[in-house]
Order: structure tokens, then C-alpha cells, then sequence
């Protein structure tokens, strides 16, 4: 018995397993299976992360993935393994995932993408990936770090920022006589916009002389400019004199492009010759927008509120048929409407505007001033005028020159004092009146229009009456100049600045003093010649008129 159990205490210790209860019994034995693993390792130089920008960067609303390849240098195939993507440090708005792997033979290489996708709400900061593929028993890829700088979202801001009209010969802008409308669009702001669609839809009865109405562009970076060039005519059945061209802009997103309507006139100037643009990126930084015209004509404010107890009257003669034309007359008439609407809240129906006015149009406009304001109490007036001015050559007196008047018979033209005596004494609030004109013979571009001894005169400007205030571009013998780079004379266009700079919440003092003072200054350093602006109340004003406004406070 006793060499019995030590026999069971030596088999014991060898690791055999033998039932005590039942030495008689037979005996089992456990044998290990041998394992043929799958190793795993990532392949040197494989992992790369891959962006569509290609800035090596994480943009918002882009979509990236990181790349990378594993070879299996084991003994077996690797099966159910995952490629797994962990993340830490800037994650907000960025989603990324694994996935599982196919089988991956001996001694294969499996190349494997795994995606990102940044959101709109991506920040600008630093995100830290750490890469694997797990294996189930354990012989999986070591982990690898990857750092990736993130991008918040820049919005680019397509708009029309320019346009221009031209003819084969220059001329007017005139019915069965094909332009060409040239517009500048650009994109404005710093991100790059992206599946840029340009529409124009043209009014009835106003054709395209071939080429595309619509147009595509890919991509288009901060700063990039497109020139683009639309053939049209207008046919005799026109009703208008203005012509509304609506360009449809539209982006990606659909929330960073700028619609617009451009308003042409009937006889409006054209201009001879297209403006070329390279249309080139340039540094996002120092984003310069693109003109074809002045900086006053773009970016015009807008008004919150509507300015209901005004009304305008503007006349813009620049196109004369017996004398020489007034250079940018009509562009001053034009864009002193739009800020009249825009900027001073008038409503559109208030106002009046006449480019090109005929004397009887000129007549016209007042009537309708002096019935308006026996309509409406206590109205506002402002009137508008650009163009000729002509002196009696025997009397001084003054006259505005329409369109269909001759420089050397004043019967042609309105007497300055009849339209002060008339404005002077209609139920009016207060009258504001702007005179972008010389009375002294002279022509806006130098040289002589009226005078027959070839010089200046120091014409009478005339007495304001009643609740007027009365701006005028030149005094005594001086001419009203053009300012060439800015398109405009010289007076509307510190008038339009400086409504442009305020958003018309300026008084007339404060006005009056800014068009003086730059006017002086600029006209001697780009004309070489005295141009000297005045402010005229009438005298039964005092000093109320200082505080006036063109815009009526909130």
C-alpha cells in the first residue's frame, strides 16, 4: 500500500493526472495545439495623411484621410483584424472611424485608407491620431502617432464689385445699337469659394448678341477676379430709359455670393474701349478690390430706416446736342440716386431722375416739386443737378443748361433765380440743393463754352429764398472740375464720400465743410486750378440750417 502512493505522488509531480479514487483506471494527457500567429507590422515610410487642399492641413467642411500599409511576417493569416484611429486635441467638429480588415494573407501588404471629415465647426488648433490594426490574439501593429494641424472655416464673399459699359466707337447707350455690359466679379473675403455659377437675366426686349449667359467657374481664391463680358441689345419697343440687368451669383454653400442689379440708362455715355483684368490670386492678406470705376460706386450703405418725408428731383445733363458734354455728369446722376435710396432711405417712387433733361423736363420736375409738397406737409426737398451752367453775358445772371439749350442764347435755359424763387417758396420743411455746375462760361474739362470774349465770368449764383440751403461746386469765375480717376466731378464726389463715410448721418455744416475743404485741396493738386465750393442758406435761416440733416435720426 505505501509503494502504492508514492508511486501516485511521483506520477503526480510529472504532471500526468491520475484518478486517486480509481487507480485502475486509464490515464488522459493534455497536448498544446501549435499556433501559427499573424504578425503584423506597418510598413516604414507607408503612412501619410491626405487632404484635397493639399496644405497639409485639416480644413473645415474637407474631407482627408490618412494612408498607410501593413505587411503580415508571421506564420498565419491575419483574420478579423480592424485598422482602429484613436484622437486627441483640437477634435471639435472633425469625425473619423476604423474598419475591418479583410484577410490578410502571409506575407501579403494591405494598403488601408482610413477617412476624416471636418465639419463647419472645425477650430483652428492641433489634432494628435494615434494609428493601429489590432490582431484578436494580440500580434497587431504598434501604435503611431500623427499630428495634423486643424483650420476653422474662412467664408470667401462673391460680389459684383465693378461694371462698365462700352460701345464700338463709344457714343450713348441708344436703342437697335448693340454694348457690351463688362462686369467685375471678385471674391472679397479670405476663404476660396468653390462651384461659382454667374447668371444674367436680361428685361423684355432686351436681346444677347450670342455667347453665354451663364457661366461656371470651378473655384475661384481670395482675391481672384473674373471679367466678364455680355453682348447686348435693346429693340425699339423698349418702354424705359432704365435698363435693370440682374446677375445671379451663387457658391457651394449658397450664402456667400452677392446677387445684383445693374441699372443702365438710355443714353447713357459708353465707353470706347473694354478694361483688361488678370484675373489672378492674389495675397489673402491684402485682399485690393478691383474697380472699373470709383470706390464711391460700390459698397453704397444701406439705411435701416425709410426716409418717407423726403423727395428728390435729379437732373444729370452730360450728353448735349450743340455744345460739349459734361464728362461723368451722368455717373454723378446715377450714383447720387442709388445713395439717395440706399443711404438716405428715400423711397424709390420719391424721387425723379432725369439724365439728359430737356428744358421742358427741367420745368417738368419742378411742377411735380410743387405738388408734392402741397400733398405733403412739412416735406423734405432735395435737388440734384449736374451739368452746364451759362452766364448772361450782360446781366451775369445765371441759367442751368438743358440738353437742348445753346451756349450762347440764355433763352434756352432755366434762370437760376426762377428756380430758387420757386423753390423758395413752396410749403417745404427745408430745401437742400446741389449744384455740381460753374456759371462762368467755363466747360467742366477746361476751354470755354459760352463766353463769345473767350473768358470767364463772374456770373450771379443766384439768391436762396426761404428754407434753402444751397450747395455749390465752383464760385465766381472758377470751373467745376472732373475728377478723372474717380469718375465723377469733383464736387459730387466728396458729397457721395462723405455720405459714403457717414452713412448719411452727417449734418449739412459738417458736410459743407468737408466738400470745401477737399475739394480746394484736390483740385489744385490734380487740376492746377482753384475750385472753391460754398454753402449759401438763405438769409432768414440764421444758423438753423447747421444741423440739418439729409437723413432723418432714428
Amino acid at each position: 500500500m505505501k509503494q502504492i502512493k508514492l508511486l501516485l505522488v511521483f506520477l503526480t509531480f510529472s504532471g500526468l493526472c491520475v484518478a486517486q479514487s480509481n487507480i485502475s483506471a486509464p490515464m488522459n494527457f493534455r497536448v498544446e495545439k501549435e499556433i501559427k500567429p499573424a504578425i503584423l507590422q506597418l510598413v516604414d515610410g507607408s503612412i501619410a495623411f491626405i487632404d484635397p487642399s493639399g496644405n497639409h492641413a485639416i480644413d473645415a467642411n474637407e474631407a482627408c484621410k490618412i494612408r498607410f500599409a501593413v505587411k503580415n511576417v508571421g506564420t498565419g493569416d491575419g483574420v478579423n483584424c480592424t485598422a482602429k484611429i484613436e484622437a486627441a486635441g483640437s477634435t471639435s467638429g472633425i469625425t473619423y472611424s476604423g474598419k475591418k480588415l479583410s484577410p490578410i494573407k502571409v506575407g501579403s501588404t494591405m494598403d488601408i485608407e482610413l477617412p476624416i471629415t471636418a465639419s463647419m465647426n472645425t477650430i483652428d488648433g492641433t489634432i494628435h491620431f494615434k494609428v493601429m490594426v489590432d490582431e484578436p490574439m494580440g500580434f497587431g501593429t504598434d501604435n503611431v502617432q500623427l499630428t495634423v494641424a486643424t483650420r476653422q472655416f474662412v467664408s470667401p464673399l462673391l460680389r459684383v464689385v465693378d461694371h462698365t459699359v462700352t460701345g464700338a466707337s463709344g457714343g450713348v447707350l441708344a436703342k437697335k445699337v448693340p454694348f457690351d455690359l463688362q462686369v467685375l466679379l471678385q471674391n472679397v473675403e479670405q476663404g476660396d469659394a468653390e462651384n461659382v455659377d454667374v447668371t444674367v437675366t436680361l428685361p423684355k426686349d432686351v436681346f444677347p448678341l450670342g455667347g453665354n449667359l451663364s457661366e461656371r467657374f470651378v473655384s475661384m481664391s481670395a482675391g481672384e477676379t473674373k471679367s466678364l463680358v455680355y453682348s447686348l441689345i435693346v429693340n425699339q419697343n423698349y418702354a424705359s430709359n432704365e435698363i435693370p440687368i440682374q446677375i445671379s451669383v451663387k457658391e457651394r454653400y449658397g450664402k456667400y455670393a452677392e446677387s445684383s442689379t445693374i441699372k443702365l440708362q438710355l443714353n447713357q455715355t459708353l465707353a470706347a474701349n473694354k478694361i483688361v483684368i488678370d484675373a489672378k490670386e492674389q495675397e489673402v492678406k491684402d485682399i485690393q478690390i478691383a474697380s472699373l470705376t470709383s470706390e464711391v460706386d460700390k459698397n453704397i450703405p444701406m439705411a435701416t430706416t425709410k426716409n418717407t418725408n423726403t423727395f428728390a428731383v435729379i437732373i444729370a445733363n452730360e450728353n448735349y446736342q450743340s455744345v460739349a458734354s459734361v464728362p461723368f455728369a451722368l455717373n454723378d446722376g446715377n450714383i447720387f440716386h442709388e445713395y439717395c435710396i440706399k443711404t438716405l432711405g428715400v423711397p424709390e417712387k420719391q424721387i425723379r431722375y432725369v439724365p439728359d433733361a430737356t428744358l421742358n423736363q427741367i420745368k417738368a420736375q419742378i411742377n411735380w416739386l410743387q405738388d408734392i409738397t402741397k400733398a405733403f406737409a412739412n416735406a423734405n426737398i432735395i435737388f440734384y443737378y449736374a451739368g452746364h451752367g451759362i452766364p448772361d453775358e450782360s446781366s451775369r445772371t445765371a441759367y442751368l443748361l438743358p440738353i437742348d439749350g445753346t451756349g450762347t442764347d440764355v433763352t434756352t435755359g432755366y434762370k437760376l433765380d426762377d428756380l430758387y424763387a420757386t423753390l423758395g417758396t413752396i410749403p417745404a420743411k427745408n430745401v437742400t440743393v446741389f449744384m455740381d455746375a460753374c456759371f462762368s462760361g467755363s466747360k467742366r474739362e477746361n476751354g470755354m463754352l459760352a463766353s463769345a470774349r473767350g473768358v470767364a465770368l463772374v456770373a450771379k449764383g443766384g439768391v436762396p429764398k426761404g428754407n434753402m440751403v444751397v450747395f455749390s461746386a465752383a464760385q465766381g469765375d472758377e470751373t467745376a472740375y472732373p475728377n478723372y480717376d474717380e469718375k465723377h466731378g469733383m464736387f459730387t464726389y466728396f458729397l457721395l464720400k462723405k455720405l459714403q463715410e457717414t452713412v448719411g448721418n452727417v449734418t449739412l455744416q459738417e458736410l459743407g465743410d468737408y466738400i470745401t475743404e477737399n475739394v480746394k485741396q484736390q483740385s489744385l493738386l490734380l487740376n492746377n486750378k482753384a475750385q472753391t465750393p460754398c454753402v449759401t442758406p438763405s438769409s432768414s435761416l440764421g444758423t438753423s440750417w447747421c444741423d440739418w440733416k439729409l437723413k432723418p435720426s432714428k
